[in-house]
């Protein structure tokens, strides 16, 4: 119990204690003018003094009522506030950790496969593509990308309570990278089956660049979206605080959109409920 409510607590016995004493005054003075020891006229004047504490402790009463549901107000909201911050906090530090991973993924399919492949094509003497080393560099790619998310979605569970009305944007994301999933996996198998003569001649390079490129534009889309959701976070838990809103990014290119441009809330219940009925489907087969 803190201070201000043991203050309460005293301030209400006193008010109590001063009402009692004041019906045992009017219980005495009248019971003195039941004796005739006061006259009439003073009764009444006995009555009003009397009449006049009681609505003054009433309005007392009134105000410290009032107070204490305002002070209780302001602890709640400090208390929602602080939380807010803490939720923040963690889920800002998991989105650059899972940004930071998407970037290394992107790192390698923007700019390290197509180069090696296309240095190798024209100096193969000088620049080598070992298949074997690349895939092995894939997949540790990949096991590195599978642990960004679980810890992005384990801080926003973990602080759920706090961001829950930006619950179909964190769907989205996840919608976003279970897709990033499949692609990295379908360059896996299509790596495992090709061969290094076919990915030199002109055909099988550009298949091979169109495949990178295609999982780097899903990379770079999500990690906007990453962007996007840090500032709805900030906005909404930061804003009263400093009395200022971070502005959205600014999108040069029409075929890019924001995050809450593509996560509107009832087409992502639909998709949520679209993939949950073809993962059902696909486990009972």
């Amino acid at each position: 119990m803190n201070i201000r409510n043991i203050l309460f607590i005293h301030v209400n016995k006193n008010i109590m204690t001063t009402i009692l004493l004041v019906l045992l005054y009017i219980i005495a003075v009248s019971l003195l003018r039941y004796l005739g020891v006061l006259s009439g006229e003073n009764l009444v004047l006995t009555f009003t003094a009397a009449l006049g504490w009681l609505v003054a402790l009433l309005i007392a009463i009134i105000h410290l009522e009032r107070a204490r549901r305002d002070n209780q107000a302001a602890k709640e909201y400090e208390i929602k506030k602080r939380l807010e911050i803490e939720a923040f906090k963690e889920v800002n530090k998991a989105i650059n950790e899972f940004s930071n991973e998407l970037t290394s993924v992107s790192i390698l399919f923007f700019y390290s496969l197509p180069t090696s492949l296309e240095q190798h094509i024209k100096n193969p003497m000088l620049f080598k593509f070992d298949i074997m080393q690349v895939d092995q560099k894939i997949w540790t790619t990949r096991v590195n990308l599978y642990k960004g998310n679980p810890k992005f979605l384990l801080a926003i569970e973990a602080n759920e309570i706090a961001i829950i009305e930006y619950d179909h944007y964190r769907k989205y994301i996840n919608f976003k990278t279970a897709d990033l999933y499949k692609l990295v996996d379908d360059f896996i198998e299509y790596f495992t089956k090709v061969n290094i003569d076919d990915l030199k001649k002109a055909q099988g390079f550009s298949e091979f660049k169109a495949k990178c490129h295609q999982i780097d534009e899903l990379i770079h889309d999500i990690i906007f979206y990453l962007s996007d959701y840090r500032v709805l976070l900030m906005n909404s838990l930061l804003e009263e605080i400093f009395d200022k809103k971070v502005p959205p990014r600014k999108i040069k290119d029409a075929k890019y959109k924001l995050l809450t441009e593509v996560a509107i809330k009832e087409e992502v219940e639909k998709e949520e409920e679209r993939r949950i009925k073809a993962a059902m489907k696909k486990s009972n087969k």
